[in-house]
């Protein structure tokens, strides 16, 4: 972001780029909203947004270089310095470690996060960004871990439900198993 353009959000910065339409936004947020969940992850798990999209906007709103994880060569002194369970947990690849701590990760404001690995390291952070799917991969394989199954992606789309219809599913469940628990039988809702 250049000095002087007006800060957006994440919702706005896609609706800016045409990536998705304002329905579609109002969707996510509601969804975002009611599950607790961040809007990046609402939107990719609804198919709306993919997670290259998503890391570009971060990148572009808070001013982090997007790596290009298939070029990243991490050195074995960085590697060294967390585990495979700590990177793998927090999404982070550490690349080298000289005057600052080079990584890469996912989530550039999660301040629990760079606060931990400044403290690892000892000394300043630089950090840039990339999609979580092929950041796990990479991490996967600087250590030495094996690969996970690439699930193919779809040619289309789903259609995630409307948030009404899975509400009623979950009712008429709920409903079904109280009835059985009562002893009423299920087509007449009576008493047997």
């Amino acid at each position: 972001m250049s000095v002087g353009e007006q800060y957006l959000r994440l919702g706005d910065m896609l609706l800016r780029r045409g990536v998705l339409d304002r329905r579609k936004l109002d969707r996510g947020l509601r969804v975002s909203q009611e599950s607790k969940r961040r809007i990046g992850d609402v939107l990719i798990d609804m198919g709306y947004v993919d997670e290259d999209q998503i890391a570009q906007c971060l990148a572009d709103q808070y001013g982090f270089e997007l790596e290009d994880i298939s070029q990243v060569k991490p050195t074995a002194a960085a590697l060294s310095m967390l585990t495979p369970e700590f990177a793998l947990k927090w999404c982070v690849l550490a690349l080298e470690d000289d005057i600052r701590f080079r990584c890469v990760v996912i989530d550039p404001v999660n301040i629990e996060l760079t606060d931990t690995i400044a403290m690892i390291a000892r000394k300043p952070l630089s950090l840039s960004l990339a999609p979580r799917t092929p950041l796990l991969q990479a991490i996967r394989a600087a250590y030495g871990l094996p690969a996970l199954p690439v699930a193919a992606k779809s040619r289309r789309r789903r259609k995630p439900p409307e948030p009404e219809t899975v509400l009623q599913r979950d009712r008429t469940m709920l409903l079904d198993a109280v009835y059985s628990e009562l002893g009423f039988d299920e087509p007449t809702r009576r008493v047997s």
